[in-house]
């Protein structure tokens, strides 16, 4: 009696953060739970760009400079190949195939869909914004309209937290409707970050006496990053969300918070809105207005409803 086939995953990679992420993704939820009998055959794919796209150059020169780029980008492959070797022998995952093809990605993933007979097509989001995606080309987009195959696009979702109750509603608003109802399965990997204010900046002190009041607001500032970050934990426990990184850095709220976005490749943005009316966020500065005209992603302002009396 023949064995059925086993349908086919192809999983796109670069060099990226975000890209080992959906390779890791992957494997946690189609292969690593059913050593030996996974659903799908796995087909992992790196596209190496050509010496000429990778710098632009063209003309007489190029010719002494394309060997050494090209040297380069067998390197990066090799590095990239080597990591998803290291990732799926941690989760002992053997049967699988590795390739690098040289060409655009786009054309790459969706040439890999039609040879390999794909089912589905995995690829993590860089997050860019909409001019740089527009100028660069995600390779997400183009999949997603292109590939004759389902395609599973893995993203980061970074959620701005602080004290306040107005923060506190979007970060369960949003596990609520992100997280909650998809136990291991969450479209987005989720990343919290709350922006602890510097001992001088929270007070608005300077000068020679600022040295003996700031170590007491320091601390003090510490224990309201603890007592925000326990709170998210718990918070992420109450809905069996495990999947998570928590981050405190320090700084101002509004570039913390697109920094994080950078840094992960957030492809969403979520913040609270405090609520504040013209005068005192002209003064303050609105955390979620400065981040919906800077962050270089999607944000989501989460409102939490007025109560009525």
């Amino acid at each position: 009696m023949a064995t059925e086939e086993k349908s086919v995953m192809v999983v796109g990679i670069d060099d990226s953060e975000h890209s080992f992420y959906a390779l890791q993704w992957t494997l946690d939820h189609f292969f690593a739970p059913f050593p030996g009998t996974a659903p799908f055959k796995l087909v992992i794919v790196h596209a190496k760009p050509s010496p000429t796209t990778a710098i632009g150059l063209a003309g007489p020169g190029a010719a002494d400079v394309l060997p050494y780029v090209e040297a380069d980008l067998k390197k990066i492959a090799g590095r990239v190949v080597g990591k998803a070797h290291e990732i799926c022998a941690s989760k002992s995952v053997a049967d699988v195939i590795l390739e690098v093809v040289e060409g655009d990605p786009r054309n790459v993933m969706c040439e890999a869909v039609e040879k390999h007979h794909a089912s589905i097509l995995v690829v993590g989001s860089h997050g860019y914004g909409a001019i740089k995606r527009a100028v660069l080309g995600s390779v997400s987009d183009y999949c997603a309209h292109h590939a004759h195959c389902t395609v599973m696009i893995k993203s980061v979702m970074v959620v701005g937290i602080d004290d306040s109750e107005h923060s506190l509603y979007a970060f369960e608003w949003t596990l609520d409707h992100f997280f909650a109802p998809f136990p291991g399965t969450a479209p987005f990997k989720l990343v919290i970050v709350h922006a602890k204010p510097s001992p001088a900046t929270a007070i608005g002190l300077g000068g020679p006496g600022a040295i003996d009041v700031l170590p007491y607001v320091e601390a003090d500032l510490k224990k309201t990053a603890d007592r925000v970050v326990q709170k998210a934990r718990e918070i992420c426990s109450s809905k069996s969300v495990t999947d998570v990184t928590v981050e405190v850095v320090e700084g101002d709220a509004r570039n913390v918070m697109c920094e994080a976005v950078e840094k992960h490749h957030a492809s969403i943005l979520v913040v609270g809105s405090h609520g504040y009316g013209a005068i005192k966020r002209a003064v303050l500065g609105s955390v979620s207005d400065y981040c919906a005209h800077h962050a270089h992603c999607t944000v989501m302002i989460v409102k939490k409803p007025k109560t009525k009396h």
